[in-house]
């Protein structure tokens, strides 16, 4: 595997960054992650988006723009062709810390002139879609997260805590460990996004109930439109668990995967679920952008 890592490609061994990183140091950066589906990057103009609107947020000074990081990006891509020639997509991230701390600063200027940018890819498993369909089981996090949390609303690099939640859910048997918030809502996973389908009324949590919006989550919102279902936003109580019909998380890799069951609630229905699914699908496969070509 090929990395980039400031502005140069170089083997995955040998991807490596200084250990006075902010990244390193404090867990402080920012990135996105997504995929080639059938060769092509999907959505990856939405990614670039939402990280320049993050860094914007965060007052960080990138001092080249999102056309260079495209470019790099598909650099990366081209740099392992040779998996996706052997049949297997790619997983790409893009990872942005401020860089290097400067010891003459405090620990909380994040100021710098050179950020720290590297960009991963890695080969996907070649049934990777086939398993999905298959739906992931899903448990309650252990611990609730205060939905007023700024935090939450950024793909930052700081993942202890959903690190600890996926450890309990793989722990019990599960794929994935929903949040609840300070007042008991579902939230999201930890690196998904949840949609639940209740008396024929698809619903997603709204990002003021303490996460983060993902592209896929917006994705699936306009699909859902197009397919003639409205996505209505609002408060996912605890006690919806009793009125569920189907539920899926999704995330810019997966897709859109079903449940088949959440804490203990078996969900026997993912009709609706699937049709999504196979239509984010179809729009990856053909709205694709073919970096090889």
């Amino acid at each position: 595997m090929i990395a980039f890592v400031n502005g140069r490609l170089v083997p995955a061994s040998e991807a490596f960054v200084s250990s006075f990183d902010f990244g390193f140091l404090y867990g402080v950066g920012l990135f996105e992650t997504f995929r080639t589906w059938n060769g092509k990057l999907f959505a990856f103009e939405r990614h670039l988006k939402r990280l320049e609107f993050d860094l914007m947020a965060l007052g960080w000074q990138l001092p080249f723009g999102t056309e260079m990081l495209a470019n790099w990006t598909k650099e990366t891509v081209k740099a392992n062709r040779q998996f996706l020639f052997e049949g297997c997509d790619l997983r790409l991230r893009i990872t942005v810390t401020p860089g290097i701390f400067d010891h003459q600063k405090g620990w909380w200027d994040l100021k710098t002139s050179e950020p720290t940018v590297v960009i991963h890819a890695t080969p996907l498993p070649p049934n990777f879609d086939q398993k999905n369909d298959l739906g992931w089981q899903a448990i309650f996090a252990p611990w609730r997260r205060p939905k007023e949390f700024p935090l939450w609303k950024f793909k930052a690099t700081n993942y202890f805590a959903n690190v600890l939640a996926r450890q309990h859910a793989k722990s019990q048997g599960a794929d994935e460990a929903i949040w609840l918030n300070s007042e008991g809502n579902l939230t999201e996973g930890t690196a998904t996004n949840l949609f639940v389908i209740c008396n024929g009324e698809l619903i997603t949590p709204p990002p003021d109930e303490g996460l983060l919006a993902g592209v896929m989550r917006s994705l699936v919102i306009e699909t859902a439109d197009e397919l003639g279902l409205k996505v209505c936003e609002k408060p996912l109580p605890i006690e919806i668990l009793n009125e569920l019909e189907e539920a899926f998380v999704t995330n810019a890799v997966m897709g859109v995967v079903p449940l088949t069951k959440i804490e203990g609630r078996v969900l026997d229905s993912k009709t609706l679920t699937m049709q999504i699914r196979y239509a984010i699908l179809a729009k990856a496969q053909n709205w694709g952008t073919d970096v090889l070509g």
